[in-house]
């Protein structure tokens, strides 16, 4: 089952790293989340997530291929995850389209591993 682990660890590592591509194309911004940029500083902050999220992301695909620190890594993944969930389904307002699929996309992550580090210490 560690390969499925290892796997599922890599696919939400993808899943993770893709939106670091916004801190380097920012007009993508706008196309990625569904939000105009008002002014720089929310650029810097939307471009600062970006990173983050790469940095969690990288953490995963590492993990998932060197076979190293599964527990630390899944954890941190999962707040990351689960945090912008709790996040997305508290805020007052309507979220747009755009938003509702990063949470899709989010909620397959983090079921994928789940399920996958399950499996990972059980079997």
């Amino acid at each position: 089952m560690e390969i499925f682990f290892r796997l599922s660890l890599l696919i939400a590592g993808i899943i993770n790293t893709v939106p670091v591509l916004i801190a380097f194309l920012p007009d993508k911004i706008t196309d990625s989340y569904g939000v105009t940029i008002p002014d720089a500083n929310f650029e810097l902050l939307l471009r600062h997530r970006a990173v983050l999220l790469g940095i969690v992301g990288g953490l995963m695909i590492y993990s998932a291929i060197s076979k190293k620190h599964y527990d630390l890594t899944t954890l941190v993944g999962m707040v990351s995850m689960v945090s912008f969930l709790l996040l997305y389904f508290i805020m007052d307002g309507e979220i747009n389209a755009a938003l509702a699929v990063v949470m899709k996309f989010d909620v397959f992550a983090i079921l994928l591993l789940l399920i996958g580090y399950l499996l990972h210490k059980i079997v």
